[in-house]
This record gives C-alpha cells, structure tokens and sequence, in this order.
C-alpha cells in the first residue's frame, strides 16, 4: 500500500492552479509591453530611416546625373516632397532620436528584466516530491 503523504491535496493544487495563472497573466502583461513599446519606436524609425534614405537618394541623384538633371529628375522631385512631407507631420530630429532612445532603453531593461525573472522563477520552481519507496514489491 503507497503511502497518501506524497500527494498534492486539494488545497495545495488550488493554489498551484492560480500560481500558473498568474505566471500566464504576468507573460501577456510582459508581450503587451513589448509589442506597445515596440510599435511606438517603430513608428519613429521606420520614417525617419526612409527620411534618411531620401537624402542620400538625392544625394546620389545629382552626383550621378549633375547638378541641373539631378534636381530636375522625377525622384529627386519624389524625394523632396517626401522629405517635406516628413518635416511637417514628425518631430525635430533630436525629439525623435531621443524618444527612440527611450524606447530602445525600455526594450533592453525590460528585457533584462525578463531574463533575470525567468532565471529566478526557473530555479525557484517547486518540485513535486517523488512518491515514497517502501521497499517492497
């Protein structure tokens, strides 16, 4: 006969139950953070790396095709109204390099975060106890 001491009462898988949901809750609360802060500094470094990639298009432009065909071209054209486009609807530059910094700082500390919480959770995880050996078969 198995001894009922190693079992898990009813009391005890109650709260194991509510230990994992709040380990679910915690999760989701952690993917909303990332994917808000992410999506908020994607939307300034998706822009301003276009914004960026318009100049050295232009750039390009009158290098290679001179001074008077280069500003004269369809895409350099193209290129301008995107950039003043641009100018009129974001922030100065610094406002959006220093929000990105932000941004960035949050994804990286919260990450950190995660590691060290998952490296604390992961060695401080309860373990069932083994049923006990009688000895006897």
């Amino acid at each position: 006969m198995m001894c009922k001491s190693w079992r898990i009462s009813h009391k005890t898988n109650e709260n194991y139950q509510m230990n994992k949901n709040v380990v679910r809750i915690g999760l989701a609360a952690i993917a909303a953070f990332y994917v808000v802060v992410g999506g908020l500094w994607a939307s300034h470094y998706l822009p301003l790396k276009k914004f960026e990639s318009q100049i050295e298009l232009q750039r390009e432009l009158v290098s290679k095709l001179g001074f008077d065909a280069g500003y004269a071209s369809k895409e350099y054209k193209e290129a301008e109204e995107y950039k003043m486009h641009y100018a009129l609807t974001s922030p100065d530059l610094h406002v959006t390099y220093r929000r990105m910094a932000l941004y960035q700082s949050l994804l990286l500390w919260g990450t950190v975060a995660l590691a060290v919480g998952g490296g604390v959770l992961f060695l401080t995880r309860g373990r069932r106890p083994k049923p006990a050996q009688t000895g006897v078969q």
